[in-house]
């Protein structure tokens, strides 16, 4: 393990790692408003999880409003339903 804490009980066995059990952030991106746009170099874990939040609400159909994205390898694509009318997205990325 790079990083975190393993415990270890008095015949060797491990009891606690947090590799495995606590989700660590890795990093936060905005997207901006009306348009698509790449994060490179998201670090890599076994397990990812990704979480969107709208920056400015707005007062109708979220999702039609909100950036979609997929995370590929060290790379985060967030893309804009729209070029207009948008609002900025802020991803949250959490790895074990």
């Amino acid at each position: 393990m790079s990083f975190g804490i393993e415990i270890w009980d008095q015949s060797g066995a491990l009891t606690y790692s947090s590799a495995d059990i606590t989700w660590s952030h890795i990093g936060s991106f905005t997207a901006p408003a009306n348009t698509t746009i790449t994060f490179s170099n998201v670090i890599q874990t076994a397990e990812r999880k990704v979480v969107r939040q709208m920056v400015n609400q707005l007062s109708s159909d979220d999702e039609a409003y909100i950036h979609s994205y997929t995370l590929v390898l060290g790379n985060l694509v967030c893309t804009a339903p729209d070029t207009s009318n948008t609002t900025a997205t802020l991803f949250t990325v959490l790895g074990r």
